[in-house]
C-alpha cells in the first residue's frame, strides 16, 4: 500500500498547489461560510512564521524527514493504522520540500478565516500540512485504538 499511496499523496498536494496558483490570490475567497477560505500565500519559511527565508535549509530537511519516513516503511511491515501515518507523514514532508527546493517557497492556500479564538489567527496551510496533522495524530492515537480494539 505505501509503495502506492504515497506518490497519490505528493500527486494530489501538487496539483492542488497548481491549481492555486493558477486560480486564487492573497485576497481570501470563501469556501465553506466563515470557517473556510481560500488564500494564496507564499511561504519562505515553516509554519506559524518560523524560520521565514530559509526554504532552502528547510527544503532539505523536509526530503531527509520525508525519504526517512519512506525509509522506515520499506523496512518492516506495519499495521494499516502505521502504515497510513508514515505514507501521511512522508507525503507531507516530500510534498512541501519539492516546494522549498522548487520554487523557494511553499504554496500554502486553506485560511481558517474564522473568529474563534484559538483558530482566528492560525497560519494559512496546505495539504501537505494536513498530510503531517493526521499521520502525527494517527502515530499517537493508533496504539490507544489498537489497545481498545484487543480489549473487546
Amino acid at each position: 500500500m505505501p509503495t502506492v499511496l504515497v506518490p497519490l499523496l505528493i500527486a494530489l498536494d501538487q496539483i492542488l498547489k497548481l491549481w492555486a496558483l493558477e486560480n486564487l490570490s492573497p485576497v481570501p475567497r470563501p469556501l465553506l461560510g466563515d470557517l473556510l477560505y481560500l488564500t494564496l500565500v507564499q511561504n519562505t519559511g515553516a509554519g506559524f512564521g518560523l524560520f521565514q527565508g530559509k526554504a532552502f535549509l528547510l527544503g532539505w530537511l523536509s526530503l531527509l524527514v520525508g525519504t526517512a519516513f519512506l525509509y522506515l516503511l520499506a523496512r518492516r511491515r506495519y499495521s494499516l493504522w502505521e502504515a497510513l501515518a508514515l505514507s501521511l507523514l512522508a507525503a507531507g514532508a516530500l510534498g512541501n520540500g519539492i516546494d522549498r527546493l522548487g520554487r523557494g517557497w511553499v504554496v500554502d492556500y486553506l485560511d481558517l478565516g474564522t473568529s474563534v479564538p484559538f483558530i482566528a489567527n492560525f497560519p494559512v496551510f496546505n495539504l501537505a500540512d494536513v498530510y503531517v496533522t493526521l499521520g502525527a495524530a494517527l502515530l499517537l492515537l493508533g496504539p490507544l485504538l489498537a489497545r481498545k480494539k484487543r480489549r473487546y
